[in-house]
C-alpha cells in the first residue's frame, strides 16, 4: 500500500479505528468522513469500502451503500457481508430483482442466516413496497 507523505499503515489503521469507534457510539457522519478521507489515501482498501458502505446504509443512503458493496464484491466475490449490504441496499431501493440475485449468491456460499433474514424482507418489499423494510 502507497500512502500520501506522511502517512503509513499505523497512522491510517488509528485513523480507521476512531472510525469504528465513532460509528459505534452513533456518530455515522463523523465516521463517514473518516473513512472518506482514508479511501483517499488508499483507494483500493476494501475494509475502508465494506465500512463505508454499512455506514452509508445507517444514513439511509442506499445507492451510495450499493456503489460501495459492489465495489467490494468485485474484488471479492464471495465477500458475505458486501453481498448483504448490496442487499439491504436494494430492499431499500425496492429493487427486489436485484436483491434476489444477491440472496441466490449467498445461498450459494452457504450464507443461510443471512439468506433466511433477507428472504423475509425480500417477502415485505414485494408485498408492501419498499417504504417496509425503512427503519423509524
Amino acid at each position: 500500500m502507497t500512502l500520501a507523505i506522511g502517512w503509513d499503515e499505523r497512522s491510517a489503521y488509528w485513523v480507521s479505528e476512531r472510525a469504528y469507534f465513532l460509528y459505534t457510539e452513533g456518530r455515522c457522519r463523523e465516521s463517514l468522513a473518516l473513512l472518506e478521507g482514508l479511501m483517499e489515501l488508499d483507494p483500493d482498501n476494501l475494509y475502508y469500502k465494506d465500512s463505508a458502505s454499512a455506514l452509508h446504509l445507517a444514513l439511509g443512503n442506499p445507492g451510495q451503500a450499493i456503489r460501495y458493496a459492489s465495489d467490494v464484491i468485485s474484488a471479492d466475490p464471495e465477500n458475505i457481508n458486501a453481498l448483504v449490504r448490496r442487499c439491504e441496499g436494494y430492499l431499500h431501493l425496492g429493487k427486489s430483482s436485484e436483491a434476489r440475485r444477491d440472496v441466490a449468491r449467498m445461498n450459494l456460499l452457504g450464507a443461510t442466516l443471512h439468506v433466511r433474514r433477507i428472504e423475509m424482507r425480500l417477502q415485505v418489499v414485494e408485498k408492501f413496497g419498499r417504504n417496509s423494510v425503512r427503519e423509524k
